[in-house]
C-alpha cells in the first residue's frame, strides 16, 4: 500500500534528520559518479538553519512525521537555484521529488524570480531526466550566468566529473526556453 506524504516547510527540529537523508541518498550513487571522498559530505548545519529561517528549505514527511526528503533552494544571480534535493531510498518512486520541486516552484514563482536553475547529473535517470520531464531544459555551459558557472567550476574543483555533469532551467517565461533554448 502506497504511503502518504506531506511537504511542509522546515522547522527547527527537521534539521537534525536532513544528514541521514543525504548520506542514505548518497549511498545510492556509483563511485564513478560521486568518489568516496565526497560521499559522506552533508549540508553544514549553518546553511540548513539559515534556508529554514528564510523559508527556503522544504521537509517530505511520512505519515508518521518521520523526514523521509528535502529540498533547499537559495538565489544564484537573479534565478531561484535548487542546491540539493533528497528522498531516503527506503520512500523513493513514491512521488515525493516531484511534490518537493512542486514546492520549490511555487516559491520561486510567488517571489517573482523568473526561473529555477540547478545543476545535477546528467546520465541518472532520478537526475536530469526527471527535472526535464518537469520542465527543466538543459543549458550549454557558455548559456549560463557567471553564479553558475562558478557552482559548476566549485563541482569540478571537489572531484565532481565535468562531463557527466548538467545545469538545467525552469523558466516562468516558457517563451523565452523556446526562443533562447534555456539561455540565461
Amino acid at each position: 500500500m502506497r504511503q502518504h506524504y506531506t511537504i511542509e516547510l522546515a522547522a527547527e527540529y527537521h534539521l537534525r534528520a536532513i544528514p541521514a537523508i543525504e548520506q542514505a541518498a548518497a549511498a545510492m550513487f556509483a563511485e564513478a559518479d560521486l568518489p568516496p571522498e565526497l560521499r559522506f559530505l552533508v549540508t553544514d548545519t549553518e546553511t540548513l538553519i539559515e534556508a529554514q529561517r528564510a523559508q527556503r528549505l522544504w521537509i517530505a514527511l511520512d505519515e508518521k512525521k518521520n523526514a523521509v526528503g528535502f529540498a533547499l533552494a537559495r538565489s544564484v544571480d537573479v534565478y531561484a537555484h535548487l542546491e540539493e534535493m533528497n528522498v531516503h531510498p527506503e520512500h523513493g518512486r513514491q512521488g515525493i521529488g516531484s511534490q518537493l520541486l512542486d514546492a520549490v516552484i511555487s516559491w520561486a514563482r510567488a517571489a517573482g524570480f523568473p526561473g529555477i536553475t540547478l545543476i545535477t547529473f546528467r546520465h541518472l535517470q532520478w537526475n536530469a531526466p526527471f527535472y526535464a520531464r518537469h520542465g527543466f531544459v538543459q543549458l550549454d555551459y557558455e548559456d549560463a550566468s557567471g553564479g553558475l558557472r562558478e557552482l559548476i567550476h566549485e563541482e569540478v574543483e571537489a572531484g565532481l566529473e565535468p562531463r557527466n555533469r548538467v545545469a538545467m532551467l525552469y523558466s516562468f517565461n516558457r517563451t523565452m526556453v523556446a526562443h533562447d533554448k534555456g539561455k540565461l
